[in-house]
């Protein structure tokens, strides 16, 4: 509720900067423009917890792998319909959470989104957008890394889980701040299920063959047109 809030508020941001500016043709090419973006994103359910340990073990702290949390770099084209008031945007993605330990340890999830986008060109510099996005390729894995109580007890958890998505929906809200450079806001429905596992994690329970995971997010993204 609260992430829908917030997208809520930054949807109402965009529309309150879109009232607020003149016409302005040099923020509004038409044609094909490819872009690349970068953005973060947050949310979903976690998919492990992780305890990392500082150098000598003299202080251990959490860290977590979710399934709609990470850094998400891209690649796509967007194109203006002749003398509409509409885009449409594909793209695809690298969509990663990833944390990393000081002996070697590194969990991560990691998936590549393609996603089809209706753009409404509400101003110059402000579209707003619903699409469908589906992620693929979705892999959880867990290299070099022990789970236990302690050191002592401690086994390899190493291991890796395929997952499935479903077709996944999206809001989105862009700025042009400069001719080629635009913000986004954005909010995405999706999940994903274990689909396959080695056979150690589902002998020791650590993930369920059909298990859910909600991955509903929100992101912010900066985007490159390069033309």
């Amino acid at each position: 509720m609260r992430k829908t809030t917030a997208m809520a508020c930054l949807l109402a941001t965009f529309a309150s900067l879109s009232h607020a500016e003149g016409a302005d043709s040099t923020h509004n090419p038409s044609g094909l423009r490819p872009f690349l973006g970068l953005g973060f994103t947050s949310g979903g359910d976690t998919i492990t917890p992780v305890i990392l340990s500082t150098p000598n073990n003299a202080q251990r702290y959490r860290e977590s792998i979710s399934a709609g949390g990470g850094l998400e770099f891209r690649a796509g084209a967007s194109y203006r319909l002749p003398g509409q008031p509409f885009s449409i945007q594909a793209a695809a993605a690298l969509h990663n959470d990833q944390t990393s330990g000081i002996n070697g340890e590194k969990q991560r999830f990691r998936r590549i989104p393609v996603e089809l986008t209706l753009l409404w060109h509400a101003t110059d510099r402000t579209r707003i957008g619903f699409g469908v996005r589906k992620a693929t390729h979705a892999v959880f894995k867990m290299d070099n890394t022990r789970c236990g109580a302690t050191q002592e007890t401690a086994t390899d958890c190493s291991g890796k889980a395929r997952m499935k998505s479903n077709v996944g929906f999206l809001l989105e809200a862009e700025y042009a701040v400069l001719p080629n450079w635009s913000l986004k806001a954005r909010y995405v429905f999706e999940s994903f299920r274990v689909k396959d596992a080695s056979g150690p994690w589902l002998e020791e329970g650590r993930v369920l063959l059909d298990e859910k995971f909600e991955a509903n997010h929100l992101g912010i993204q900066s985007v490159w047109y390069l033309n």
